[in-house]
């Protein structure tokens, strides 16, 4: 892969000492309603964002494989024990979610893509970010797998985000730039190589 620049980038992944990102950056109010995947994407995404963002805004890329999906089995308990679902639940459930929230926090008017895949959302979502051809802002997010699904997920993964800063505008394919699975840790250690 030739041509990418890879201004920042930025990862978090929980810890029995650092169980959750810190989002003290957010206000207080704003703060309370996060779900995991928000926090852990706004944590990455903070970290990386440019101290001057373009006027017209920046582009993101956010990708996760599940999404909000304790939210979504919260809110699935809700409306079997009530017949009926939280509206404000409902709003933060969404693939969206979290570069929806980063663009209200940084008032990022740039439009954003949500990428989820069945397998390789990382690879998927950077190939996405990649595509834009521009600088812009890729974020990859997931929650600790919920007890509720642990049996059908094979290995339980615990909570991670990734960000990077990049520019492709003058990108060109040359091979793959990332391993087959790309799984969190290759990802990392890609990053970690400038990207090589």
């Amino acid at each position: 892969m030739t041509g990418v620049i890879i201004e920042k980038w930025a990862a978090w992944q929980a810890t029995p000492e650092v169980p959750k990102p810190d989002v003290s950056f957010v206000p207080p109010l704003a703060r309370r309603r996060l779900t995991g995947v928000e926090r852990a994407a706004l944590t990455v995404a903070k970290a990386v964002y440019p101290d001057s963002p373009p006027l017209e805004g920046l582009p993101v890329v956010f990708a996760s494989r599940w999404g909000e999906i304790g939210t979504t089995i919260d809110l699935m308990r809700q409306f079997h024990a009530d017949g009926e679902m939280s509206p404000a639940g409902f709003s933060v459930s969404v693939h969206n979610a979290a570069p929806g929230a980063f663009s209200l926090f940084t008032r990022n008017r740039a439009g954003y893509t949500a990428i989820a895949a069945r397998r390789r959302t990382l690879a998927s979502g950077f190939l996405e970010a990649l595509a834009q051809r521009t600088r812009t802002l890729f974020v990859y997010a997931e929650e600790a797998t919920p007890a509720f699904y642990r049996p059908a997920f094979g290995p339980a993964q615990e909570a991670v985000a990734v960000a990077a800063l990049l520019d492709s505008s003058v990108w060109r394919w040359t091979g793959n730039p990332l391993p087959c699975e790309c799984t969190f840790a290759e990802f990392v250690s890609w990053l970690e190589g400038d990207g090589a």
